[in-house]
């Protein structure tokens, strides 16, 4: 599924580009994604992989999410996100106890708002937002990882956590637990920025690199295609979804 879309602001416009794919390997993309350019707000969720029904929780959260009415103000907008958030992570607990006999249902989950030149992450788990400024590209989440954890506590390297067995344990997860903590960041936002927001399926199977070359394409209408042909050279283990962001 792809979709291309464009919103106008007072002070900043956006166009955004989005695609998912189950991959070579898995039988079911457990991935779903938001990409509301008119609202302001993009998300993806990537149901847990070996959990019943990760699709399930994925795609609830993408539903919940695009239901939300946006407000004008970023910080009432945060709010709302994250409220629906805790709420989503109640229904699944609920869903888990009624139709699974107790089992986990969980998905990660990373979003962004937009208002004018103000940005807002907000974020569980492992999927990632970053942005792409100039020749500056930086990550704007921290993953909820064990391998995360063990970088912080200075016990491996970053070199050393590509290859962790450690690496796709999550700390924290949408419906794994009663109380969940939602990472937020604020950041500004200028014009000629671009953001990528993506599951594990793509920062897994490509270099830093490839990411920032591809993000930096001078012709944004084929963003899609030269990502989505970048993860299908790769041995595509995992469901992958991206969405890219411009403001202009």
């Amino acid at each position: 599924m792809v979709r291309l879309s464009t919103m106008d602001d007072t002070a900043i416009r956006w166009r955004s580009a989005s695609y998912s794919n189950v991959g070579k390997v898995r039988q079911c993309n457990e991935d779903s994604f938001l990409d509301k350019t008119e609202s302001g707000i993009w998300a993806i969720a990537d149901g847990m992989g070996g959990h019943e029904a990760g699709d399930v929780a994925s795609q609830t959260i993408v539903k919940r999410l695009n239901e939300l009415t946006p407000r004008a103000y970023i910080s009432d907008y945060t709010d709302l996100v994250e409220d629906c958030l805790l709420e989503i992570n109640r229904e699944l607990l609920e869903y888990s106890r009624t139709e699974l006999n107790g089992l986990t249902i969980g998905s990660t989950v990373v979003c962004m708002i937009a208002r004018g030149n103000l940005g807002v992450a907000l974020w569980v788990g492992d999927s990632r937002l970053y942005r792409l400024r100039g020749d500056d590209f930086v990550q704007l989440t921290k993953d909820h990882s064990e391998v995360q954890r063990l970088v912080d506590e200075g016990v491996i390297s970053r070199e050393q956590a590509e290859k962790s067995a450690f690496k796709n344990v999550l700390t924290r997860a949408m419906g794994a637990h009663d109380v969940v903590e939602i990472d937020i960041n604020a950041f500004d936002v200028k014009e000629g920025d671009r953001y990528l927001l993506c599951s594990d399926g793509v920062y897994n199977e490509l270099e830093e690199a490839q990411l920032i070359e591809l993000t930096k394409c001078k012709n944004f209408n084929k963003i899609t295609d030269k990502l989505t042909t970048a993860c299908l050279s790769t041995p595509a283990r995992d469901n992958f979804t991206f969405i890219v962001i411009q403001s202009y």
